[in-house]
């Protein structure tokens, strides 16, 4: 408020700048990155956010997607997650399949907070793809950003199924989250499928 941007006539969703996905106002030559579009008020959003536009501001053609942009909360235990929640996947249709690994059962985790916290994934049931991961623990603000690569590239449980992680790590809790999001889980039980 008060900058003039009604000078400029650009199109506000009330304190916020509308843009498309290439980062373009409805004014032309006129980007808006970061907090003043709304879309996800984080920095590493804005800055994603930032090289699109410069790229379209140079003559490109890049748009932005959000879909593996990852949140996270920097406390103690630390709490991150990359796409869908169980509850959007199954608002927008999805057969969902849900994993779940607790931290106790990881090593790495018990050495480093005596295990506290869960992995989370989900994925759609009929094609296996992830849609989702969500974490509470040690490390996961740095491990999301494996769960983002899973989520942005459209990888499946069979693909997860073939990386091998290193051990002891927390991030080998990823992958037994969504192994037993299809009933596959080494180092857990399986619950059964629907």
């Amino acid at each position: 408020a008060g900058i003039g941007l009604e000078t400029l006539g650009l199109q506000m969703d009330r304190a916020a700048i509308v843009t498309d996905r290439h980062m373009c106002t409805n004014v032309s030559g006129v980007y808006a990155v970061g907090d003043c579009n709304a879309k996800l008020m984080l920095a590493h959003t804005a800055s994603a956010q930032g090289e699109v536009a410069a790229e379209n501001a140079m003559g490109g053609d890049v748009t932005y997607d959000g879909t593996s942009c990852p949140s996270c909360v920097y406390t103690d235990p630390e709490l991150a997650g990359v796409g869908l929640t169980e509850a959007a996947a199954v608002e927008q249709g999805y057969d969902v399949g849900v994993g779940k690994f607790s931290l106790m059962a990881n090593g790495k985790a018990v050495i480093i907070n005596g295990g506290t916290g869960m992995v989370k994934a989900v994925i759609d049931s009929a094609t296996k793809k992830i849609l989702g991961i969500h974490m509470l623990g040690a490390r996961a603000t740095d491990i999301i950003s494996e769960c983002a690569v899973l989520v942005g590239t459209g990888a499946t449980v069979d693909d997860v199924d073939r990386i091998i992680h290193a051990h002891p790590t927390v991030a080998e809790a990823v992958k037994e989250a969504v192994l037993a999001a299809d009933g596959r889980a080494i180092h857990t039980v399986n619950r059964k499928k629907k």
